[in-house]
């Protein structure tokens, strides 16, 4: 029964408030001519971390939309801090921590030795089953960038831009579609209002440039979600949008998505996941230069008008969803085939934050688990990961 809970409350942590419902994997064909034309543009398009610095000028912010269980993912985002931070860009939005931790990430950055306790503890404190070592290392990264500088040299900083849900109030699947236990749970703000108004008061207000790592749902610009809309009114909360729309329309130009090339969830899949394309990014990635992880413009590649095959992202729109609206960028950092799942972090759970693990779970109560139970669970989310990416060829 446990594995069974490990298996629903990973989709219950990819979606968990349950605004998406969950054959073979959907395909597309595309004229070869045209499939030549996008090889030869992704051939001489940017490194994807350069391509990211590139987006900042004459922008305030960047928003990178990932998964947080692929493993290139955060690594690339842990590569990408030293480059950024070279090219004078030195804050960063990160989903994976909370706003009112920023004390501690800043005393964890600039420590003269890495305190891993004290970043799992900021993990930990973003949600209690997040522990998995490719997230603590991008606090590493910064670490890393920080050590390096001299006094008076302004550190690299990484911002928690999350207000994580009250759980405690959730205890069963019901409970995440009842309006009056919702609105408990978001007493301290609604996830997405919560990261734009973070990312606003922390990074562009205060008259920084900055990138902000975040879920792709959370990141989109010029695509709204109707889906996400009808389902917080259904539950009481009219108006709503995702971060990434509500801080376009703040700031129009001056944000912009980049999408990292991840599966997206499908209902036509057999297991739940598709191609964003159909496959097509898939096939041209292999033709690339052996290493090439290009980062590009969507609207001004050969598959702009290219539509997006998910059903779940496109549930409630008329008509076609284009590429060059699901993203402003891409990074094409891997096939999907070729990612990995994230890492769980040893003894995560422990005796003495056992009990704050339990009440704080995102998902219908877990009961008397042990020590142990929660790890697995830990362990188990990854490997739910894993084998969705070996479905994948």
């Amino acid at each position: 029964m446990w594995f069974i809970a490990i298996a629903v409350a990973f989709f219950f942590i990819l979606d968990p408030f349950r605004l998406f419902q969950q054959s073979n994997v959907p395909r597309m064909r595309v004229d070869r001519q045209v499939e030549r034309e996008m090889i030869e543009f992704l051939t001489v398009s940017p490194p994807a971390a350069d391509y990211v610095v590139e987006s900042l000028q004459g922008r305030d912010l960047v928003l990178i939309g990932e998964t947080g269980f692929i493993k290139e993912q955060l690594e690339f985002l842990a590569e990408l801090i030293p480059v950024l931070d070279t090219a004078g860009i030195r804050h960063l939005g990160f989903q994976y921590a909370n706003r009112d931790d920023q004390e501690l990430i800043d005393r964890l950055l600039t420590a003269p030795d890495f305190d891993e306790s004290l970043a799992n503890r900021i993990l930990f404190e973003h949600m209690v089953v997040m522990g998995y070592e490719e997230h603590r290392d991008v606090f590493r990264a910064a670490w890393n960038v920080n050590r390096g500088k001299g006094d008076g040299e302004q550190p690299f900083r990484i911002i928690g831009i999350s207000r994580t849900p009250d759980y405690r109030v959730i205890r069963t699947e019901e409970d995440a579609d009842d309006p009056e236990v919702l609105r408990q749970a978001f007493a301290r703000g609604i996830p997405d209002e919560a990261m734009a108004e973070s990312i606003m008061q922390q990074i562009v207000e205060p008259g920084h440039r900055g990138v902000a790592y975040m879920r792709l749902e959370h990141a989109y610009t010029g695509f709204a979600q109707e889906q996400y809309r009808g389902r917080m009114e259904d539950r009481g909360f009219p108006g709503q949008k995702r971060a990434g729309n509500i801080l376009a329309d703040r700031l129009g130009a001056r944000v912009m998505s980049i999408i990292m090339h991840t599966p997206l969830q499908d209902s036509r899949s057999r297991f739940g996941f598709g191609y964003p394309l159909g496959g097509l990014l898939e096939r041209v990635k292999s033709e690339l230069p052996e290493g090439h992880r290009p980062g590009f413009t969507v609207r001004e590649s050969p598959y702009a008008e290219a539509p997006i095959t998910s059903d779940m992202i496109t549930e409630g729109r008329e008509g076609d969803l284009p590429f060059e609206q699901y993203a402003d960028g891409y990074l094409l950092i891997s096939r999907i085939a070729d990612y990995r799942a994230v890492t769980p972090i040893p003894g995560f759970i422990t005796a003495d934050n056992l009990e704050r693990a339990r009440t704080d779970f995102p998902g219908p109560d877990p009961g008397e688990v042990s020590v142990g139970e929660m790890n697995e669970f830990i362990s188990g989310m990854a490997g739910s990961m894993a084998q969705i990416i070996e479905r994948f060829d």
